[in-house]
């Protein structure tokens, strides 16, 4: 296991801390997230007793295959605790989440639960956002609209495409608009400007949402706070 692999093995096994029997936890998605999923998976085995709503259908999946029960918002409306990784991590707690183009349910996940807690390599951890492309979700027919407000705003923004060329679609069917923001000095304006874009149905900056994050180096995990 690399270095990093191993960092984001000990933040997720840190994460485990904070579940107890009898809670409903949010399962996030992408690489971090399912070393905490697949750690759960052996808790669950050896007796623990949790519900399980995934933030995505890989994630769901994954739990299944460990046994871990996975009921949806149709059986219970509020997640005690959600784990999931982030892409970039700036001081406040302000992340930039959708690497792996499920920010929408992930959002949706995180925005249920009583506490949300990040977990990352130290790798993740940044002085301002922006490093990364900002992921915009948007439905098909106003990607060009989106892409010339954004042009407007000063954002560049590129289709994403899977590795075959064609268009990476989301699980409700809509395009995301890779943006290239540069560093990010104010997010709170950003996302309030990409979100009145007609055509916008989520952006990736998820501001006053975490309660912590568990960040590895890879020797220890430290906790930061907003």
């Amino acid at each position: 296991m690399g270095s990093t692999d191993y960092a984001k093995e000990l933040a997720a096994k840190k994460s485990l801390d904070f579940i107890e029997d009898g809670m409903v936890v949010g399962l996030g998605t992408g690489s971090t997230a399912t070393r905490f999923i697949k750690l759960l998976g052996e808790r669950v085995k050896r007796g623990l007793k949790i519900r399980a709503i995934a933030s995505s259908n890989t994630s769901k999946e994954l739990a299944e295959s460990l046994s871990i029960p996975v009921i949806d918002f149709q059986r219970c409306p509020e997640i005690d605790v959600a784990i999931d990784g982030a892409d970039e991590i700036a001081p406040g707690l302000a992340l930039i989440k959708g690497g792996g183009g499920a920010l929408l349910h992930e959002k949706i996940v995180a925005s249920a639960s009583r506490r949300f807690i990040v977990i990352a390599d130290s790798s993740k951890v940044v002085t301002r956002l922006g490093k990364v492309p900002l992921p915009v979700e948007v439905i098909p027919a106003a990607s060009p609209l989106v892409a010339r407000k954004l042009v407007q705003m000063g954002i560049r923004s590129t289709i994403r495409r899977l590795n075959t060329g064609s268009d990476f679609i989301t699980e409700e069917g809509n395009l995301i608009l890779d943006c290239d923001c540069g560093e990010i000095q104010d997010a709170d304006t950003l996302a309030a400007s990409i979100r009145n874009i007609v055509g916008v149905v989520e952006h990736g900056l998820f501001l006053h949402m975490a309660e912590r994050a568990l960040v590895s180096d890879g020797a220890d995990v430290k906790t930061l706070f907003k």
